[in-house]
């Protein structure tokens, strides 16, 4: 496996609906287009920002196939597959693998609330189901629960689990997970606002919401980050902080 496919900037992707509350499948293509043109590394599909949780398991699967086919092997696509249910989360993720997405995303449940043997069993389940690498996702502030250092540790010993988005808005857990996994993993922040900051603790990439509207601005960031111009990536982070006091839907 290259690792070095979920390295950078990997935009959130947006999911544009009609008027009838269905995918609109070409509105989503040009969103793809633009991504692509615009220089990202990959695309995190049906998570926060493109309402995966909102969607029908119909819906979802649409939008998985309207992105790889429009994606057609151009960048890498991770698709979230994390529901509240193990079987929905199994079915969702066979379908990535069958579709052929690059990995898949998971969120840890939410509403219900396993506990530790559960939750590791969850992940246990979804990862043995298909061949493709594992990301876990962990976004404590929408699921109401922080998978820990240690946590995520546990549950990266699975074979295709290779990573984490993590969106806990904390520079240290990053950190702590780098270093106590049990093995090399990817690790992605999922928080625009620590872009800069994760990548100089060790993250490998960003998933960026904010992408969807500007994602030169992120690409720009990752470039002079890898190219050591420190200087220049932290003035790009500080325009970012511009960004923020808007709401995305003014933008597309």
């Amino acid at each position: 496996m290259r690792v070095d496919k979920f390295q950078g900037i990997f935009t959130a992707l947006v999911t544009p609906f009609n008027s009838e509350g269905e995918v609109n499948r070409n509105s989503l293509r040009e969103v793809i287009r633009f991504q692509i043109e615009k220089g990202v590394n990959g695309l995190f599909v049906c998570g926060t920002a493109g309402e995966g949780p909102l969607m029908s398991v119909k819906q979802r699967k649409i939008v998985a196939e309207t992105v790889i086919g429009e994606v057609s092997n151009r960048v890498t696509v991770i698709i979230h597959v994390g529901t509240t249910n193990t079987n929905e989360a199994v079915e969702l993720a066979k379908h990535a693998e069958d579709i052929a997405a690059d990995a898949v995303g998971v969120v840890s449940p939410y509403y219900y609330k396993p506990d530790l043997d559960g939750l590791f069993n969850h992940y246990r389940i979804i990862s043995e189901s298909v061949e493709i690498p594992v990301f876990v996702y962990n976004i404590p502030q929408m699921t109401g629960f922080n998978l820990t250092p240690r946590i995520v540790a546990k549950i990266c010993e699975l074979p295709n689990v290779i990573g984490i988005k993590e969106s806990s808005n904390n520079l240290i857990q990053i950190r702590e997970i780098i270093e106590t996994a049990p093995k090399k993993i990817v690790v992605i922040n999922g928080s625009d606002n620590l872009t800069f900051a994760a990548f100089m603790v060790g993250a490998d990439g960003l998933i960026s919401g904010t992408a969807n509207v500007d994602p030169e601005l992120f690409v720009e960031l990752y470039k002079a980050y890898k190219s050591g111009d420190y200087s220049r990536a932290l003035k790009i982070q500080e325009t970012r902080k511009s960004l923020r006091e808007f709401p995305i839907h003014c933008f597309i």
